[in-house]
Parts: structure tokens; C-alpha cells; sequence
């Protein structure tokens, strides 16, 4: 593949996005879609956590309060630690390999 048809595609995306942002500012600034434009925001986030294999807090909170609500549910910090544990575990809290 030629790098400056890659260059060109790339540039004629942003501009896609360009032209679809300034043609449609009315929309994107009406304060009637700004809650809608925080939702889509957040499922943005949450996908790119999920595509590196990090678990959504919020799912999590909401499946131990739905399906078991006499346990307390962890915290954030200690959420994110026991997930990227159960992902690489190591012996004693010190990694000895790269997880790679």
C-alpha cells in the first residue's frame, strides 16, 4: 500500500467528519441534544474501554445490584485492580514477565 494514498484517505475522513460536524452544528449545539450527545460520549468510552479488555464499573454495579443485592459491590480502584489481576496474574504483586 502507497503511503500518501493512506495519507490522502485519512485526510479525505477528516474531512468527511469536517463537513458532517459543520453541516450539522445546529444540531450539535442545541442544548435539547446535549444530553444525547453525553450519552453517546459515555457508550464511546465504554467501548474503548471494553476493545483493551477493561470492564465497565457502571455494568458491574448494576449486575451486583440486580442479581445480588446483599453483597457489597467493590470500588472503582479496587474494581480495576481485581480485573487487570484476573487478566495478569503474578505471584506475590510483583509481574515477572511482560503480559504481552
Amino acid at each position: 500500500m502507497d503511503f500518501k494514498i493512506a495519507r490522502r484517505g485519512s485526510a479525505v475522513i477528516v474531512k468527511i467528519i469536517k463537513f458532517t460536524i459543520m453541516s450539522q452544528k445546529h444540531l450539535l449545539l442545541s442544548p435539547k441534544n446535549w444530553s444525547r450527545i453525553a450519552v453517546l460520549w459515555q457508550r464511546l468510552q465504554q467501548s474503548f474501554r471494553l476493545m483493551v479488555g477493561v470492564p465497565d464499573y457502571e455494568t458491574y454495579v448494576q449486575h451486583m445490584k440486580a442479581h445480588h443485592p446483599d453483597l457489597t459491590p467493590m470500588d472503582a480502584k479496587t474494581f480495576y485492580r481485581h480485573c487487570i489481576d484476573a487478566r495478569y496474574p503474578s505471584a506475590g504483586g510483583n509481574m515477572k514477565k511482560c503480559p504481552c
